[in-house]
């Protein structure tokens, strides 16, 4: 199994943590985000990691050395995530995870998701109050996801996404295809999620409810004191 890391951020408002790193290198209790995230894989087994870099790549590379695989996205100040995914596009052919760089999760998210009956999932959190702008979840009894999206009005939702997703081969050649159709048709402001469309048209995309796990993503300095305060410490 394979895990695809977008990192090619510069975190502008995680400023001044990022004055002198990149976001995927941002500190937190002693330990970088990107630490946090590949401690996670390793402990369910994925050893194959690969990291789209950007903004002060030669600090990832010298902090990860040869453990992980790299591609640079030289466009990363111009381009959103999902230019960095086009860029990883071939390493989309075989099981795989794939999640940014800013989401900080207990590992036991990844031991969920491997342990869903489904084979492409997206991690959920039921709990968490849903509100505008943040990545919504539409999904029905069952769990199949119905829609996505930053721009889903919270109050039909009945999650927010933890933003790991989970995908077999097939499902991973899905997303593959459609994200190269997005970018070469010039779409490349969307967020990945946009590439998720297929597999939700198909109804093989779904929610796996990790409410009782800790997670946060950091995107900003406010994300970064709430994951000090509320996430670290429930990560042992």
């Amino acid at each position: 199994m394979r895990a695809i890391i977008l990192a090619a951020g510069a975190g502008t408002r995680l400023q001044p943590l990022t004055d002198d790193r990149p976001k995927c290198l941002v500190s937190i209790a002693g330990k970088a985000l990107l630490d946090y995230q590949m401690d996670a894989l390793r402990a369910v087994g994925v050893d194959d990691i690969v990291l789209v870099v950007g903004c002060k790549s030669e600090q990832v590379r010298a902090h990860c050395g040869a453990a992980v695989r790299y591609i640079d996205n030289a466009d990363y100040l111009t381009t959103n995530s999902i230019f960095s995914l086009y860029l990883a596009a071939a390493e989309l052919d075989c099981d795989t995870f794939l999640f940014n760089c800013d989401i900080l999760f207990h590992p036991q998210i990844l031991q969920d998701m491997m342990a869903s009956p489904h084979a492409n999932v997206v991690a959920a959190d039921r709990r968490v109050e849903r509100i505008e702008n943040e990545m919504n979840i539409c999904c029905d009894s069952a769990g199949c996801v119905t829609a996505i999206s930053k721009s889903l009005d919270p109050q039909r939702a009945q999650a927010q996404s933890v933003q790991l997703v989970k995908f077999d081969a097939a499902g991973a050649r899905s997303v593959r295809g459609e994200v190269v159709r997005l970018v070469e048709e010039d779409h490349k402001d969307a967020y990945p999620t946009s590439s998720y469309g297929p597999l939700i048209a198909e109804r093989s995309l779904f929610a796996v409810d990790v409410s009782g796990h800790a997670w946060g993503e950091i995107d900003s300095l406010e994300d970064y004191q709430n994951a000090q305060e509320r996430v670290v410490p429930r990560l042992v």
